[in-house]
């Protein structure tokens, strides 16, 4: 605001506090004369105004009006004026003093809106505002009275051994959902007191995005009915480093390197020749079996032969429950359409290019198409019986699928390193049967790199994995199959787990069976007593 406006400001809201003090004045003088009361009143206001400030019509406060109701009010007296009675016997001075004060009042509490909302009313009141100066009105941004009302419903605290039984309840929980049944609720006992949980579904928010469980827990201890919420993420196959559905007995584990995660449906076999050995970066579950360790190609009957403390330094838990591979890796009808998709209905090879594009020719045929990726999630589609084959670099979000097989014909990287904070690419190959590495001759001799999540439902295959050795073959992101290949000595193996796949996923990738205890408050609030 510019000084003279908060000069006038501050005249105006003078002129409206001396004003109402000389009327208040007047009317204990008057006592019981009420006829002069009506009649002088106005006079005396308009004397004391005039002399008080005679220059106030020299800069009008119009314009300045729509600001602030306390400068609109200054130079209207009239709602204490409109409440004399000039016909009835007035109350005596205290009372009075009361009555007359009422005005100047805020509104009764109990049709007072929010504090913090009555900045925002546009509405005018249905009767004239009261004069207030500008320290009065403060109060309604600020101050003690905006602050919200804080929930004092009693809590009760987590008992450290109870949180971790219903953590562990709830994570090994394995289930899907029926459309039909989007509530289901889990009652169990532990420790002689029932729990009861209600789990809502929460679907993904978008097609990169993770599915969720609401799960509102309840429980009687000490008298008390308790109450508290949970919320639990449905994992997608590219939350593990590495998942397998079933280990090859003839393939061991011996040079690889995997970070991340890692799953297996069935006992695992780790091969020890010589120096090499396995690392694992991330932890170790093995649903139905355990660690079979092998050296120079026969199994180790002494169990010093493995050192599991130090070959899983993020632990090792076998024996536990199956996640299941769904029976179809990806329905993309409802995600996928003409402005974000490509269907191919013949063999073909497809190359993605650092500007956003992806080309594609048919292996039978020399012509060669181009498509710009665009922004959002995009699918590429191959028919039944269609064999995809891909390389280069992706700059956007792609699903690649195919029902038959993908075979990786040269090094797939990302525009932007997927390690820094701006990278917003991911690609994600899913195949309903294969996917496979070409032959040296084609993918060239050394380290190949595949920056993709890759799901493979029944195998991932190196080809000619007994050629001598290239390299190293490593995954950055995720590596889900069926089973696996042997892959050496053509290709030692390292998976890079891409540590945005925690929260995020390729689109459309496959989701798996599993809900895994993503948050707790740590502390029960009390519904009743009994």
């Amino acid at each position: 605001m510019r000084p003279l406006q908060v000069m006038q400001r501050r005249r105006s809201a003078f002129v409206s506090v001396v004003g109402h003090g000389a009327f208040i004045a007047l009317l204990t003088l008057v006592g019981t004369r009420p006829e002069p009361a009506s009649n002088e009143s106005p006079l005396i206001m308009a004397e004391l105004i005039t002399a008080l400030e005679p220059a106030a019509t020299t800069a009008p406060l119009v314009p300045e009006a729509p600001k602030a109701p306390a400068e609109e009010a200054a130079p209207a007296p009239q709602p204490p004026t409109a409440e004399l009675d000039t016909t009835a016997p007035p109350p005596p001075p205290p009372p009075q003093r009361e009555a007359e004060a009422e005005p100047v009042a805020p509104l009764e509490p109990a049709t007072q809106p929010p504090i913090e909302q009555l900045a925002e009313i546009d509405e005018p009141a249905s009767e004239p505002p009261v004069p207030q100066s500008p320290a009065e009105s403060e109060p309604l941004t600020a101050g003690p009275a905006a602050e919200t009302v804080v929930d004092d419903t009693p809590r009760r605290s987590f008992a450290s051994s109870e949180e971790q039984s219903v953590r562990r309840k709830l994570s090994s929980w394995t289930g899907s959902f029926e459309t039909a049944n989007a509530m289901p609720t889990m009652t169990w006992r532990d420790d002689g007191q029932e729990y009861t949980a209600v789990l809502k579904r929460s679907a993904a928010a978008e097609a990169m995005g993770m599915e969720q469980l609401l799960v509102e827990l309840t429980t009687e201890r000490d008298g008390e009915r308790l109450v508290t919420e949970l919320r639990m993420t449905r994992l997608a196959f590219s939350n593990f480093g590495q998942f397998v559905n079933r280990w090859d007995p003839d393939v061991g584990l011996n040079d690889d390197v995997i970070d991340g995660r890692f799953h297996s449906n069935t006992a695992v076999t780790i091969s020890r020749t010589g120096r090499a050995t396995p690392v694992f970066g991330g932890k170790v579950t093995i649903a139905n079996g355990d660690v079979v360790a092998m050296a120079d190609g026969f199994v180790a009957t002494h169990p010093m032969h493995l050192n599991k403390r130090k070959l899983f330094p993020a632990g090792l838990e076998t024996h536990t429950r199956r996640i299941e591979l769904p029976k179809r890796a990806a329905t993309l009808e409802a995600v996928a359409g003409p402005d974000n998709s490509q269907r191919f209905a013949h063999d073909t090879a497809l190359t993605f290019h650092d500007d956003g594009t992806v080309s594609w020719r048919e292996l039978d045929g020399p012509a060669e198409a181009r498509r710009a990726l665009g922004g959002e999630p995009f699918y590429l589609m191959a028919d039944e019986n269609v064999e995809l084959e891909v390389s280069g670099t992706v700059n956007g979000k792609v699903l690649v699928y195919t029902p038959n097989r993908i075979v990786v014909t040269g090094d797939i990287r990302y525009a932007a390193d997927p390690r820094t904070p701006q990278a917003d690419d991911y690609l994600g190959l899913v195949a309903e049967r294969t996917v496979e590495i070409a032959e040296p001759d084609v993918t060239g001799s050394g380290d190949l790199e595949v920056f993709a999540s890759i799901y493979a439902r029944q195998r991932f295959v190196v080809r000619d994995f007994n050629s001598r050795r290239s390299g190293t073959l490593i995954v950055h992101g995720s590596l889900t199959a069926g089973t696996l290949s042997a892959s050496e000595p053509r290709f030692a193996t390292r998976v890079e787990f891409d540590d945005r796949l925690t929260t995020m996923r390729a689109p459309g990738f496959p989701l798996s069976d599993r809900y895994e205890l993503d948050s707790t408050s740590g502390e029960w609030r009390v519904l009743d007593t009994r």
